[in-house]
């Protein structure tokens, strides 16, 4: 009987130590999610790492080299625009690319970034018999 006792409470414990870490697992992976965010939507959340994607205006680029600030306007896909204000290094192809994607806050009128992904559309064509994007010479 008592080998039976230690069986039953063994898988118990194995249960409840599963539990609490799967638990875990989706409180870490809740608090890390960034939500993809339009600019409305960006002027409504409270949180500080939204992805904020969109075109950029090529002509509103500015960079202050000392102070380490990027700053452009940026056009999502429902057509409205904000001012982004990287904080951190230029990435080295900006000039050269349409799309990015900002990881920030809205803070008053502007939109601060802390994180830059740069998208480059040179890198992908279109496949003209499905529609579909794949990269560049790939089969």
């Amino acid at each position: 009987m008592g080998i039976l006792k230690r069986m039953k409470t063994g898988a118990i414990v194995t249960a409840v130590v599963a539990t609490v870490a799967f638990a875990g697992v989706l409180v870490a992976f809740s608090s890390n999610a960034s939500p993809y965010v339009t600019i409305e939507q960006a002027k409504h959340s409270s949180g500080d790492r939204l992805h904020l994607a969109g075109t950029v205006d090529q002509k509103s680029i500015s960079h202050d080299v000392r102070a380490r600030t990027l700053r452009f306007k940026l056009t999502d896909d429902t057509g409205a625009k904000v001012q982004v204000v990287h904080q951190g290094d230029m990435p080295p192809n900006l000039s050269e690319v349409k799309f990015v994607v900002a990881v920030g806050k809205m803070e008053g009128g502007d939109f601060r970034s802390t994180q830059m992904i740069v998208k480059c559309p040179s890198k992908y064509e279109a496949d003209k018999n499905s529609g579909a994007n794949k990269p560049a010479g790939g089969k």
